[in-house]
C-alpha cells in the first residue's frame, strides 16, 4: 500500500477547491452515537428482561449486524428496506430473544428517531472543518437519507460548514456507483481534477472515487487491507492538514 501521506501519482495539492466528505463514521462517530441511541433502547423496552442481561452484548452484537447489512447494501445485494427489516431481528435472535420482524421495525423506527439526535463528532472533525473552510468549498456526499442525515448534521452543529449535502435521494444513486460522484460533480459545479472524496468506507467510498476517476482519502484508523491505492491515507483526520 502507498505510503499514509505520499499520493499515488503526482498532484499539486492547490488544485483541490472542492472536499468531499463521507459523513457516518468519518465526521459523525456513527458507533458513539449508535452506543447511546442502543442505551435508551435497551431502557425503553425493557430488554433488560429478555434474555440480554448485558447492554455492551446489545451494543456488540448490533454493530456487527448492522456493519454486515451495510456491506451487503453497498454491494447492492439487498434492499435498504431488508437491512431495516432484519437488523434488530437478526441482533435479538443471535443474542438468544425470540423476535419477528414487526418487533425489529419498531425498534428500527425508534433507533432512527433516536440517532439523529445524538452529536458525537469523529475526534479532530471540527478543528479539520475549520481549517478547510475558509479556502475550500465542503460538501457531505452521503449513502443515507436526506432527512436523517441533515438531522444527524443539525444535532452536532456542523451544517454552516457544508455548501451541498448530497444523499441517495437526492443523487438517486448510491456509492460506489459512479452516477452519485457524477452528481456531485454536477450539482456543485466542481471539476474533476479540483475535487476529493474522503471517507472510511473503502467499497463505497475509495472504490467509488477510483472509478469516477477522482481523487481520495481513506480515512483508515482500523488498518484496513486496501486492495487498490486511494491517492492517500490517514488514521487521524488531523493529518489532512498535511496532505490538502
Amino acid at each position: 500500500m502507498n505510503s499514509r501521506l505520499e499520493p499515488n501519482r503526482g498532484r499539486i495539492f492547490s488544485m483541490y477547491k472542492h472536499l468531499f466528505f463521507d459523513l457516518d463514521h468519518t465526521l459523525w462517530d456513527f458507533e458513539k452515537n449508535a452506543r447511546e441511541s442502543l442505551a435508551d433502547l435497551y431502557q425503553a423496552f425493557s430488554l433488560h428482561t429478555s434474555n440480554i442481561s448485558e447492554l455492551s452484548a446489545f451494543q456488540q452484537e448490533f454493530s456487527v449486524v448492522n456493519k454486515r447489512y451495510w456491506s451487503l447494501l453497498e454491494r447492492n445485494e439487498i434492499t435498504h428496506e431488508e437491512l431495516r427489516r432484519r437488523r434488530f431481528r437478526d441482533t435479538l435472535v443471535n443474542l438468544g430473544v425470540d423476535a419477528d420482524e414487526t418487533f425489529g421495525l419498531q425498534l428500527n423506527e425508534a433507533f432512527l428517531e433516536l440517532l439523529p439526535q445524538k452529536s458525537h463528532l469523529i475526534e479532530g472533525a471540527i478543528e479539520i472543518l475549520d481549517f478547510f473552510a475558509p479556502n475550500y468549498e465542503l460538501h457531505i456526499l452521503s449513502n443515507g437519507w436526506q432527512h436523517v442525515q441533515a438531522r444527524k448534521i443539525s444535532s452536532s452543529n456542523i451544517a454552516h460548514y457544508f455548501k451541498e449535502v448530497i444523499t441517495i435521494e437526492r443523487a438517486e444513486a448510491r456509492k460506489p456507483d459512479k452516477k452519485i460522484f457524477d452528481y456531485a460533480i454536477q450539482v456543485t459545479n466542481a471539476k474533476l481534477s479540483e475535487s476529493i472524496m474522503i471517507g472510511d468506507n473503502f467499497e463505497a467510498d475509495i472504490l467509488g472515487a477510483i472509478n469516477a476517476q477522482m481523487d481520495s482519502v481513506f480515512y483508515n484508523p482500523d488498518n484496513f487491507e486496501a486492495t487498490q491505492k486511494p491517492t492517500f491515507e490517514i488514521k487521524k483526520l488531523i493529518e489532512l492538514k498535511e496532505i490538502l
